[in-house]
């Protein structure tokens, strides 16, 4: 894979200056919050017409009182997935089969995530085409400012972005520990704590919204607003993990320009007041982005490369487990089945005097 071109560069660049000329970054990551919750809610006010002509609501997402109704959902409810259409086709309706698949995804994803989740399983499990985006389209990344253990970066826009750029906020879980540590190598401890840790992140773009914000809620490493709507439209399948956007910026937190960030950042929390946001100037942003071109014009350096062998056996395991869950309910209905049966025949047995009741209890007693 090329490295970006030199026009390619400049336009990134000339994104991120426009950005800082204009200022209040934070208050446009408000706007777009904001913005995005509207949005939301009046998903869910959106309706349709059955064949019948009755009004049927139309959101994008499933709720959990939907998918918990499981076998029964489908005569209860008219609502439409595209989970196994070609493109173009017309979304047909949800079936009780495609709730039960729901409820595996989900159950897998919760159980998988819910010590939550590392910079490299982030890398590792993202779709192949999130990462070319990542590397061909997102360019730079900088921080722009931090509060306690959350930190707020800005990374360029695609090239067919409504917006300029987006913004990525990273919480890291050790921040706290790290700060707080007495140990005299504390901060030399930020690569393997921090960046090799858990996090949480979000970020403002479409992507992370309809694909992922519901995934990184039920598996606990979501910022800001939660999503407890199922992506039924989006992403049914609950495959991959992050945007180009959040993978830019957990990559450069993995570079020397990030490990030496979270470095300054620790050090600064360990000698002074705590719970103040501490901003980057212009000077510093456009120096870090200056540094970044000068390595994307090096050979390889700056490719996002996933472990694709790990994620591979990552996702054997987790299909694996569907099946050991399968087949074990498969078991259970089968002795229930036989257990009825059995039950049937000692009783016929007594009832026609082929046993005694002293036998026919002995009998039953397996069943206890």
């Amino acid at each position: 894979m090329a490295n970006p071109t030199p026009d390619q560069l400049q336009q990134a660049h000339k994104q991120m200056q426009e950005a800082l000329r204009k200022g209040g970054l934070r208050h446009d990551l408000q706007g777009r919050r904001s913005a995005d919750s509207k949005q939301r809610g009046e998903a869910d006010k959106e309706f349709n017409y059955d064949e019948f002509g009755r009004k049927i609501p139309k959101p994008t997402f499933l709720r959990p009182a939907d998918i918990e109704k499981g076998e029964k959902y489908d005569v209860e409810r008219v609502l439409y997935t595209t989970l196994g259409q070609q493109k173009g086709e017309a979304p047909r309706k949800i079936t009780r089969e495609d709730i039960m698949a729901f409820k595996d995804n989900i159950d897998l994803l919760r159980e998988h995530y819910s010590t939550g989740i590392s910079i490299q399983n982030i890398i590792n499990l993202s779709h192949a085409d999130d990462i070319d985006r990542a590397n061909e389209q997102i360019h730079l990344v900088v921080p722009l400012s931090r509060k306690d253990s959350l930190v707020h970066l800005m990374t360029n826009a695609g090239p067919k972005s409504k917006v300029t750029n987006h913004h990525v906020e990273i919480e890291f879980s050790s921040f706290s520990s790290l700060v707080s540590s007495t140990s005299q190598n504390a901060v030399n401890l930020v690569k393997r704590w921090l960046s090799g840790g858990k996090i949480k992140f979000e970020c403002d773009c479409e992507r992370h919204t309809f694909w992922y914000r519901y995934m990184a809620t039920i598996g606990g490493y979501a910022l800001g607003r939660k999503e407890n709507g199922y992506p039924k439209l989006r992403n049914p399948l609950l495959s991959g993990v992050a945007c180009k956007h959040v993978l830019k910026a957990v990559h450069w937190i993995q570079s020397p320009s990030g490990i030496e960030y979270l470095k300054k950042e620790v050090q600064k929390d360990r000698t002074k007041q705590l719970s103040v946001r501490k901003k980057q100037t212009d000077r510093q942003i456009l120096a870090e982005l200056d540094q970044q071109i000068s390595d994307l014009n090096k050979a390889t350096k700056g490719k996002i490369q996933p472990n694709v062998q790990k994620a591979e056996k990552e996702m054997i395991r987790r299909a694996a487990k569907v099946a050991k869950e399968y087949f074990a309910e498969q078991g259970k209905q089968a002795k229930h089945f036989q257990d009825a049966q059995d039950r049937t025949k000692y009783t016929e047995w007594r009832n026609s005097g082929i046993v005694t009741d002293d036998v026919y209890q002995e009998l039953m007693r397996r069943f206890k």
